[in-house]
């Protein structure tokens, strides 16, 4: 739907009369704050395009349907909001009748734009906390420009309407550019590109809601058995340095374990940044999409002139709003921001990032055999392989043996409650035969 500067009647053949003086006060205040309307929507979006293509660690899918998203936003600053700011500021349309069209379709199309790409990224956060394991190979960068492209093309066919004739009568008086209150159009353009979108949106997020709950739950649950295992003293005696099949498979149980936890955690913070940036989309248009139907198609209950101002620009201050959510609540975005403003974002040489939503984290600890549960409340000692001579071998597995009666079990003497676990300290202890027999 349209948001306009004037909020005009119903019918064909009216004009409103335009008062030939302006008040040069109002003028220079209202110009001063849209100016600055204008200026943070442009150079906030510009700053969220560039720190996406500037940044390696930012090229994933979900980052290029945020740089989409900032592009509708940046259109609706640049081709959109400047021309209702002037008429806003004069009283009337001054850019002749070809150029309200224009103007009007582009708001439609900037307007959907944003909310499609809303919407797909919820799916694309859905996906990313349902599957973070297999999302990389969902969310494809050959799925995401389809995506992109899907988006404007459902956009422009919202919009196209009513160049082909579909709107209400066009007002002989040119210095009045209103929205098509159209009532078909109206029901049509506030369906498809608000509330059909802000249902799927909707769904989506209560299943990631849903889903992270889940999720947690369950991870939560994998720590306290982790750390369940590593109260015992694990004695490995095997020749060399070699590892038992036992060993390994713990240790590849473990290293999922540890992935899974960084993935799912780097999701859900994303879900959390970008579930802030769809609730203050919510907040700034649904009043339009509630007035604008209404209105039209019930005349009875038209808004009056000043309510039906507030909520057009309402929606158009969301497009300034993003550019400040994302440093807020992403460190990624407030580092790539800061790049860019230093100029320093061409020289960045971090290499691409595997993990879509996030920066590449660095070396992950899934080498390490046994992590410990925290730094406080496990102690791991490890020792390397010693050789043994062959004639010292019995006596090895003697010792062990009467070493494993003592030393197995340490419990913390502490009472044990649901909320901390049973502290112990774990020996882990190799020995081995240069003769390569078992000990």
């Amino acid at each position: 739907a349209v948001p306009a500067s004037d909020h005009t009647p119903n019918c064909s053949n009216c004009s409103v009369p335009v008062s030939p003086g302006v008040d040069p006060s109002k003028v220079v205040l209202l110009g001063l704050v849209l100016v600055v309307f204008v200026v943070f929507g442009v150079l906030g979006n510009v700053l969220v395009i560039l720190s996406v293509v500037c940044h390696r660690h930012l090229h994933s899918v979900t980052h290029y349907l945020v740089a989409n998203l900032a592009a509708a936003d940046l259109l609706l600053s640049l081709a959109v909001v400047p021309f209702s700011a002037a008429s806003e500021a004069l009283g009337r349309w001054v850019f002749g009748r070809t150029l309200c069209s224009t103007w009007a379709t582009l708001d439609v199309l900037c307007c959907t734009a944003s909310i499609l790409s809303l919407c797909v990224i919820s799916v694309d956060r859905y996906l990313a906390v349902r599957y973070p394991l297999r999302y990389p190979y969902l969310a494809t960068r050959r799925r995401g420009v389809s995506a992109v492209v899907a988006i404007w093309v459902l956009s422009a066919a919202i919009c196209v309407g009513p160049l082909f004739g579909w709107r209400e009568p066009m007002p002989e008086d040119e210095a009045i550019c209103g929205v098509n209150e159209d009532p078909s159009y109206a029901l049509f353009s506030a369906l498809g590109s608000f509330y059909v979108p802000l249902a799927v949106i909707l769904a989506m997020y209560c299943q990631v809601y849903v889903v992270a709950r889940r999720e947690t739950r369950s991870l939560i649950q994998g720590q306290k058995r982790d750390g369940l295992d590593a109260e015992a003293v694990t004695l490995r005696i095997h020749r060399g340095n070699t590892r038992s099949s036992s060993t390994e498979e713990q240790d590849g149980r473990r290293g999922h374990f540890t992935l899974r936890l960084l993935k799912f955690s780097r999701e859900k913070k994303a879900a959390k940044t970008l579930g802030m940036v769809v609730g203050c989309f919510v907040l700034c248009w649904l009043p339009f999409f509630l007035v604008l139907p209404i209105g039209s198609i019930f005349p009875s209950y038209r808004p009056s002139e000043a309510v039906f101002k507030v909520t057009f620009w309402l929606g158009y201050f969301n497009s300034c709003l993003n550019p400040i959510i994302y440093p807020c609540f992403s460190q990624e975005f407030k580092k790539a921001f800061q790049n860019v403003l230093r100029c320093q974002c061409l020289r960045r040489t971090t290499r691409p990032s595997k993990f879509p939503g996030g920066p590449n984290p660095g070396p992950l600890p899934l080498l390490t055999p046994h992590p410990p549960v925290s730094s406080s409340s496990s102690t791991s000692l490890q020792y390397p392989s010693v050789p043994v001579p062959p004639s010292h071998s019995h006596a090895a597995e003697h010792r062990s043996k009467n070493l494993l009666k003592v030393c197995c079990f340490r419990a913390n003497p502490r009472p044990h409650t649901c909320t901390s676990l049973v502290q112990g300290k774990t020996l882990r202890l190799s020995l081995g035969t240069k003769a390569g027999q078992a000990v």
